[in-house]
Formats: structure tokens, sequence, C-alpha cells
């Protein structure tokens, strides 16, 4: 989509009572879309023509690749094209491998230079108007860099759709990722986790892009079609689309992983009262949704404390994600499958939320730094803020491994085998350390994954 109404990036990424199992989703495996052979199982609708008609063979396989060609036009005439996966899906990580090959179409526009898309909950190609631009969907806009300046990838685009971000309705079409800037014909790989209401763009690992609540838009013509049809306004499922819009792009591997159904987000501190979903035996205050931990008056110094904020339940894999901001030396922890909760540290294992220097080398970083696992290792790189600035840290437990993402970072990925934490239960408590050090906490929300 135009790459000129990209809007700037502020991260939000990403559970209460277990939710219902899932078999068949909780145990797939990632498995193929494209057969590296020919089309099967996609259709192709490209403006002007109905679907199914693949004019010019503007999709097709090249040496094992899936691949946008304009080989035969003479100009792109507006004929913008996508590629529709027979299947339809809801919760699912999805990978791509792509990359951008050759010049752009003649009469191709400017911004959709080195620009492609994979559309997410999408209409279905039948349902699509014959000169309809774009499906109504989520599209994880994917753009390659121009010789100079930055151009990020994995973006958001949106037509016929919305999100919310911080809470907000986004209704600007499209919004700039935190990622670099892919130049030339390299292979990029990207990952976008949909799970629930929730969708998340990754490269590497790391998250550069986050937000909630897909959903049609109203004020939008051919949203307004697929609602009067009956389609619910809230987006949980829908088609994937390869896009075609003037530039060659190739893609070697399409793949999905199909997850189950998460359960309902937990809001902790959106509470009127601390103590409706929390418990502790004191020193935590709650008010306009920041939970504050004040030391009692003459602690000091390295000595165990017990007042710490747990959340009510048991939890085994989980997700969860909030913000914490720290004074100068201040730690703290984020404590989960705790199975005593008198002895979290013996019975549990720590994230480390601690005020680490936004400075301090890589090479210097032990588990007690912010995003370290005790017992345990170190985080993998130094991706503190400024002490004082709210961090923000995501926290995934899954099929056996923990994933720390500090301020978008992917900094752990530990496997709950490891030898310093094999032994620790493998569901418990969730709770916040007392360390008699100030700490804060806002936008606090857990879901259970099983």
């Amino acid at each position: 989509m135009r790459a000129s109404l990209v809007a700037g990036f502020a991260l939000a990424t990403l559970v209460s009572a277990p939710a219902a199992q899932d078999d068949k989703a909780a145990a797939s495996e990632w498995r193929q879309l494209f057969n590296g052979r020919d089309l099967t199982g996609w259709t192709p609708k490209i403006r002007g023509y109905a679907a199914g008609e693949n004019f010019g063979s503007t999709f097709r396989v090249v040496d094992g690749l899936l691949t946008v060609s304009y080989e035969e036009y003479e100009e792109f005439g507006g004929r913008f094209g996508h590629l529709f996966h027979e299947n339809e899906f809801a919760n699912y990580r999805l990978r791509a491998e792509y990359r951008f090959v050759g010049e752009q179409l003649k009469g191709g526009p400017g911004w959709a230079f080195r620009n492609s898309g994979l559309m997410l909950h999408g209409q279905s190609a039948a349902s699509m108007g014959k000169d309809q631009d774009f499906p109504a969907s989520i599209e994880v806009q994917l753009l390659g860099g121009r010789g100079q300046g930055k151009r990020a990838t994995a973006n958001l685009c949106t037509p016929g759709t919305n999100v919310v971000r911080d809470g907000k309705l986004w209704t600007r079409h499209c919004l700039d990722s935190k990622s670099a800037t892919y130049r030339g014909d390299q292979w990029v790989s990207v990952e976008i986790v949909v799970r629930g209401d929730t969708m998340r763009h990754l490269i590497d690992g790391h998250t550069v892009l986050a937000y909630d609540d897909p959903q049609l838009d109203p004020r939008d013509g051919d949203a307004k079609k697929l609602l009067a049809d009956g389609r619910d306004k809230a987006l949980r499922k829908g088609t994937i689309s390869l896009q075609s819009e003037s530039h060659p792009v190739q893609f070697r591997r399409v793949e999905i992983r199909e997850l189950a159904e998460p359960g309902p987000w937990l809001r902790p501190l959106a509470a009127d009262a601390l103590t409706k979903f929390c418990n502790t035996k004191g020193n935590w205050s709650l008010a306009k949704g920041v939970a504050k931990l004040t030391p009692r008056e003459g602690e000091r110094g390295w000595r165990r404390f017990d007042h710490y904020l747990w959340i009510e339940g048991e939890w085994g894999d989980f997700e969860a994600e909030f913000e914490y901001c720290m004074q100068e030396g201040s730690n703290s922890g984020f404590y989960l499958h705790v199975g005593d909760r008198a002895q979290p540290v013996k019975t549990g294992v720590e994230v480390q939320l601690y005020a680490t220097p936004h400075d301090k080398p890589k090479a210097r970083l032990t588990d007690h730094d912010a995003g370290g696992i005790i017992p345990g290792d170190p985080p993998a790189e130094n991706a503190s803020r400024p002490v004082g600035a709210w961090q923000h840290m995501h926290v995934l437990c899954e099929d056996g491994t923990l994933f720390v993402t500090l301020n978008g970072k992917l900094v752990q990925t530990m496997s709950l085998d490891h030898d310093k934490i094999r032994n620790r239960p493998r569901r418990g408590g969730i709770g916040f350390q007392d360390h008699s050090l100030p700490i804060e906490l806002r936008g606090l929300r857990i879901r259970s994954l099983r």
C-alpha cells in the first residue's frame, strides 16, 4: 500500500482462566502452504479480471520459487493482484521468505517500488469486486530499501480495516514497524503471530510491530458490503493472500503453524482495586492503572522481603506483557511457575527486572541484568532504555520454552529443560518480587495458552 502514508510507530506488544484445549491446533507443526512446484491450492484475483484468471501469468513458479512476474505486461495499468490460499485461518504463526528482484514495471505507482504484502484475515477472492484494488484485510507490508534512507519492512497497512493501538482505534492507513532497512535482492524472513485479538510482526525473533483488535472499517465501501453480507466486524479469521503491486517479487517459503485459541486477557491493573485480581501482604498500591511498590520505612540493603504482588490463579503455558519503571539501582523480578509462594526463589523461575544502565556492554551482562533468567542465563543483549524510562516486557511460555522480549528485542530463549531450571514446576503462580526497592507497573495483561 502507499508508502507515503506510513506513519510513526509506538510499540505495544502482547492472558485469565485457562482456555479450552484445542488439541489439533496445539499439536500442529509447521507446514508449507506453497508446494514449490505449482500454484495448487492458490487462486489469483487481479483487478479487472475474474477470480481465477491469472492475467499475463502474473503469479507463476520459476525455479521452485513462487514468483510475481510482469514479463507479459507492457505496462502495469492498475492491475493490482493477489494470490489467495484456498483455506481460511484463525490462530497461527506465519513465516515467509521473500526478495524483490529486477526493475519495477512501467506505469507502477512510485510508492509501489519494491512493495508487496501478506494480506491476513482477508475476504475471499470470490467476494471481491471485479475492479476492487485490494481485499479488505490486514496487510503486513513488505518493502525493499531504496538507494539511501530508511525504509522499514513488516509494516502495517489497513485496506478496509482498522486496528487498536495503546487502547485507541488506529484509523490511519499505514504504520511503520521498527525493522531495519533491507536493500537489494537479499532474502528477508518475516514472521507474523496471530493469536486471538492480537497480532505481532517479527524479524529474526524481534518484535518490530504489534497491535490489537483487527476489525472492518464501516466507513470503507468494500468493508460495508462485507458487513451487509453478515461478516463480523471483528476480524478473528480469514484468508491469506500474497500481493502484486508492479515490482517483481519472489517467495521461497510460505509456511504456517496453527495455534490453539488463547484464553481471554486478564488485566489486573485495570481494576478499581488491587485486591480484585491480585493478593499481597501489603506495600503495593494501585492508582490510575499503575501499581507501585513503596519500600517500608527503614528497609535497606540486600535482604529478602515477602510482600510480593501475586496474580490470581495457576499458570502453565501463558503470554504476558507489561511495562515497568525503576529508579537507579532498583531490583525486582517477574516470577513464574512458582510452586510455593512462601519460597518463590527456590520453587519458581525469575525473569529479572533491573535498572540495567542502557549503555552497559553486552560482555558484562549477567543473569541479574534486565531480561536475565534466574537461575539461568544473562540476556542475549542489553535492550534496556535509560533508567527512569518505562520498559516494555513480553514473556511467552509455550511448548516447553520461555521467550523474553524487552523493548522489542528478543533477549531470552530458554528451554524449561535447561539444567538450572529443569526441576522447577511447569505450572504455578505468577507474581512480582518485593525487593524493598521502588518499582512501578502498568499495562499488565496475562492470558493462558492452554
